[in-house]
């Protein structure tokens, strides 16, 4: 288990530090970008020592195509910062992407050729809309899917040499997160990294900072960040709900219950792009429906609701690999509750986990009633 010690410098003063040693170390340097504020802060550490050194470093982002109006005009905005010392990478380039709110329509393909009428906006004309790696050497992880986010970020990273991706992941944001950024030293002693293919690494300088730590320095620094968090935070949404993603995976769909009030330029485009999304915008948080967490009064229980579920899945060439990893996992109506949600959401990668384990209610009821 790691403990966290705590120093006698501030979060601020060890990024800074930190940067700094990649910059040492390294003549390669990407940030990656969403949009969000973390990666914000990250890339302005960075862009401001690169402009100290008068150096130049890459901006990445890859475009997801439904995503906010405010992402796109605060990658904008971050790319910006500094022309001088920043080379842009933006990618929109095609890649498979899950559309959890359509069983009819399960994946949108970002770019695809041939629709461009109806894409969410027009490509930049400075963006990289080819893939800039032999086909050969492509990895894909998941054929069932075909060429998607994951594989889109690891062929970019496995087609560079001797670069430290910086990307900016806390600790604090969940368990996985914690593992992943503190975990083992990718480079020297620096258990803030991980070690990739080719000598290159990924980095992780705002590992230690808590929430306030980032807002704070976007404060002090006058820095500007995506509106949508002003719409979430004015709407009384928590901490955890307050992201900026994309609007339609198996994690994010439920920001199209706001969506139409609060970017409903987005919505109207989003709607004629792809299926579902009039399902989402309507059930995204209904616990009945795609939550959930609440079983439908037709069925007994939730094994029921997963039987039924899984007879009437409409897509024959996903509906094996359901039926493939349900047997191998527990029947109960804990496991049975999340297995439904993965029907729901048409996650057949397995994004959203399940806790194969005895249900926790049954074995309290037990307990008890050995006790009594």
């Amino acid at each position: 288990m790691l403990k966290q010690i705590y120093i006698d410098r501030d979060v601020l003063t060890a990024a800074r530090e930190r940067i700094s040693m990649i910059f040492d170390d390294f003549e390669n340097i990407i940030v990656s970008i969403s949009g969000g504020k973390d990666s914000t802060t990250l890339a302005h550490l960075a862009l401001t020592e690169a402009h100290k050194r008068n150096r130049r470093i890459g901006i990445f982002f890859l475009d997801e195509e439904v995503v906010y109006d405010s992402t796109i005009k605060q990658i904008e905005y971050v790319m910006s910062l500094y022309p001088e010392n920043t080379i842009p990478l933006w990618f929109q380039i095609e890649f498979h992407l899950t559309n959890a709110t359509s069983l009819t329509e399960g994946q949108l393909i970002c770019w695809e050729a041939g629709k461009h009428k109806i894409w969410m906006r027009p490509k930049k004309p400075f963006a990289i809309q080819h893939k800039p790696w032999s086909k050969e050497k492509e990895t894909i992880r998941d054929k069932n899917k075909g060429f998607g986010f994951y594989d889109a970020l690891e062929n970019f990273q496995n087609s560079k040499h001797n670069t430290a991706f910086l990307i900016g992941l806390r600790a604090t944001e969940s368990p996985n997160r914690w593992r992943a950024v503190s975990k083992n030293p990718g480079h020297k002693d620096w258990y803030w990294t991980t070690k990739l293919k080719n000598g290159n690494i990924a980095a992780y300088p705002l590992y230690d900072w808590n929430f306030h730590d980032v807002w704070r320095y976007i404060y002090d620094n006058k820095l500007r960040y995506s509106k949508i968090y002003d719409y979430m935070w004015r709407k009384g949404m928590s901490f955890q709900e307050i992201r900026v993603s994309s609007l339609i995976h198996e994690k994010s769909f439920k920001a199209l219950v706001e969506l139409p009030e609060f970017e409903p330029k987005t919505y109207d485009r989003l709607l004629r792009r792809i299926n579902g999304i009039s399902i989402g915008h309507i059930y995204g948080k209904d616990n009945k429906a795609m939550r959930a967490r609440k079983l439908p009064k037709n069925f007994k229980n939730w094994m029921e609701y997963r039987d039924f579920l899984l007879k009437t899945y409409p897509d024959e060439t996903k509906k094996w690999i359901f039926e493939k990893r349900f047997a191998k996992q527990l029947n109960n109506n804990y496991v049975a509750r999340q297995q439904c949600r993965q029907l729901i959401l048409n996650d057949y990668e397995n994004n959203l986990p399940i806790d194969n384990q005895p249900d926790p209610r049954e074995e309290k009821i037990k307990k008890w009633r050995e006790l009594l």
